[in-house]
């Protein structure tokens, strides 16, 4: 009875929600005050919604619409353990949030897939297609690695005021949410879009500045590196990550930091772990690499370490490059990278297997100093397959630089079947007594290469069919990733109960010196382009030849879930943007998987129908 009279109190006098009541409560409540209320999916009882017979069950969708839930028993049945994904009404948050408030607990309110044994307790069910070309990581929400990170930083900061470190942290980001930092809060979308005010090209840097850097720019630069890198790793295969680890273990695997002050390092040697540990799982006994030494010696060996492979890192300041050298071993430290765009033989040769530049495109000013640097940054990788990174906040301006890079890329770099050759930069180079007509000099062969990710399509970016900087673009290829925050970034938001974040940006993955899409067998063909598209739409779930995830078209929104079919919006091989839709009575398994889908899967599924968006 106290508890009933409380939650009267707590409603002023007002009429409390039957949900938050038990049985016995609701007779209390109903002898003390009279009839509860009861509340319905995202509607009261009293507005009058007319909709064509059904579930009568009405939820606010992704676009602020009411749309009718939908109740397929079946479906329903075999996918109880989907019903925590369900998005849940306004009412029901506001229970939930009631709820916490008079029990003192903190729950976290974000639908998230389990962990379990790598997620497939959930999602077994799916398409094997449908589980393989999901744009996630293993486990959804990543952990900050520990030792190599969390415990150093941790160490690093402890002589340091909390209330300092944050009051800096706000002053140098932009208020609350720190909106100019890696994160996008909510708020930050209504404020003028800048670049993360601190980089690591800065010259000078403040001690403490330096702190904040490591402690609140880090982490989130390496849950969007690592979900890169993941992605890269699926389109690529496992015979590239097996090739990347034999040649970090004979000691020449090159990886180049050009932005992320030693977050990329830290993500490209925890793939390199992972994909190594994966190689020796099947080793047991004594011989074994990752045997473990026994107290008396005599069984086993000291444990095999992974490789990590050689690496450099650009900290302009000394004060970022000395709180960086706590975190990282076998690492060289430089202030600016080497030119290699006036460089002839080292140009062509490159230097580093994968080159890593996160956010350093959006700091530069003028668009000729960034095609200068992206130039460099292709030339510095190896003409023998190496991977390049290029990411930017995953706002409209970041995704206008990284579509400027690919477009300037696929311009003047990477040759396609349509585009082998360029014009020849008047800048460039001529070999001394070269006597050619300038006609034969002024276009110049195209490199092999690839996009890797996210793009499945070698043509002109749909989303940036406006050129440059374009006031209120809403269309923009960004994707997201979830970490769990380290108690000390917790301390500098100052927030207590929810302890992980979205980080958002936009990428691209490229590699120089090869194109897959030439030396695919026959078994493992790329295909792309319309060939590509209409293969596609008519879906692979029958087919006794998988595709290859270079062939697929990916989503660029969230699905959008209506009676009896879900609408995808796409970005497809032949480079235009479509919207399909697949009902139930095209595939009770497409639709189903279509409904699990994510923003940023790759769709192997098909439709029946299209438009184009």
């Amino acid at each position: 009875e106290e508890r009933v009279r409380r939650l009267r109190e707590w409603y002023s006098g007002d009429v409390v929600p039957g949900a938050l009541l038990e049985e016995e409560e609701v007779r209390i409540y109903e002898r003390l005050f009279g009839k509860i209320r009861d509340i319905e999916m995202g509607v009261e009882e009293e507005m009058d919604v007319e909709e064509e017979p059904g579930t009568g069950v009405l939820r606010e969708s992704a676009q602020g619409e009411l749309e009718e839930v939908e109740f397929d028993e079946e479906l329903d049945i075999e996918d109880e353990g989907d019903v925590p994904q369900r998005r849940r009404s306004g009412d029901e948050r506001l229970a939930d949030d009631i709820r916490a408030a008079m029990e003192g607990e903190q729950n976290d309110r974000r639908d998230e897939t389990p962990d379990g044994e790598n997620g497939q307790d959930l999602v077994q069910r799916s398409h094997p297609l449908s589980i393989t070309n999901r744009f996630a990581t293993s486990p959804a929400t990543l952990q900050m690695p520990k030792l190599s990170f969390v415990d150093p930083v941790t160490a690093m900061l402890s002589g340091i005021s909390n209330a300092h470190l944050s009051e800096t942290a706000h002053r140098v980001f932009g208020g609350p949410g720190l909106p100019y930092s890696t994160s996008t809060p909510t708020r930050g979308r209504a404020m003028p879009q800048k670049p993360i005010a601190l980089d690591a090209y800065q010259g000078q840097m403040a001690e403490i500045e330096a702190d904040v850097y490591v402690s609140t720019i880090m982490p989130g630069m390496y849950s969007s590196i690592m979900s890169t890198l993941t992605e890269t790793r699926k389109r690529l295969g496992t015979a590239w990550a097996e090739n990347m680890v034999r040649i970090a273990e004979a000691g020449k695997l090159r990886i180049l930091d050009a932005g992320g002050s030693g977050a990329g390092v830290l993500a490209v040697r925890g793939m390199i772990r992972a994909e190594w540990e994966r190689m020796h799982e099947d080793g047991y006994g004594d011989e074994s690499p990752m045997a473990l030494a026994e107290l008396d010696g005599k069984a086993g060996g000291e444990s095999a370490m992974p490789p990590m492979g050689s690496a450099t890192v650009l900290t302009g300041s000394d004060a970022l490059r000395k709180r960086v050298s706590k975190l990282l071993d076998n690492t060289t430290f430089v202030p600016r990278l080497p030119d290699y765009v006036h460089t002839e033989v080292a140009k062509q040769h490159g230097k580093f297997d994968i080159v890593i530049a996160p956010h350093t495109l959006w700091p530069l000013k003028e668009d000729y100093i960034r095609k200068t640097h992206v130039q460099n940054l292709w030339s510095l990788l190896s003409n023998d397959g190496g991977v390049l990174l290029l990411l930017e906040k995953g706002v409209a301006r970041g995704f206008e630089l990284i579509a400027g890079a690919r477009d300037m890329l696929l311009d003047s770099r990477i040759a396609s079947p349509d585009s082998l050759e360029r014009q020849r930069d008047i800048t460039e180079p001529v070999q001394k007594d070269f006597e050619v007509e300038w006609d034969i000099l002024k276009s110049v062969p195209k490199e092999t290469g690839m996009i890797i990710a996210p793009c499945t399509n070698h043509s002109s970016c749909p989303m940036y069919a406006q050129k440059g900087l374009v006031k209120g673009r809403r269309d923009i290829c960004a994707f997201e990733q979830r970490y769990h925050r380290p108690q000390f970034l917790q301390t500098i938001f100052g927030t207590k109960g929810r302890n992980h974040e979205d980080v958002e940006f936009s990428y691209i993955s490229v590699m120089r010196g090869r194109d897959l899409r030439k030396e695919a067998t026959t078994a493992d063909f790329i295909q792309q382009g319309l060939e590509a598209r209409n293969r596609a739409f008519k879906g692979y779930e029958t087919s006794s030849q998988d595709p290859h995830s270079l062939s697929l078209p990916r989503t660029i929104l969230p699905p959008i879930k209506r009676k009896g079919h879900v609408i995808l919006d796409l970005c497809t091989p032949a480079g235009n943007l479509e919207r399909w839709t697949v009902p139930r009575s095209f595939s009770k398994q497409a639709y189903r998987d279509a409904r699990k889908s994510q923003w940023g899967d790759l769709w192997a599924m098909g439709a029946k129908t299209s438009i184009s968006r």
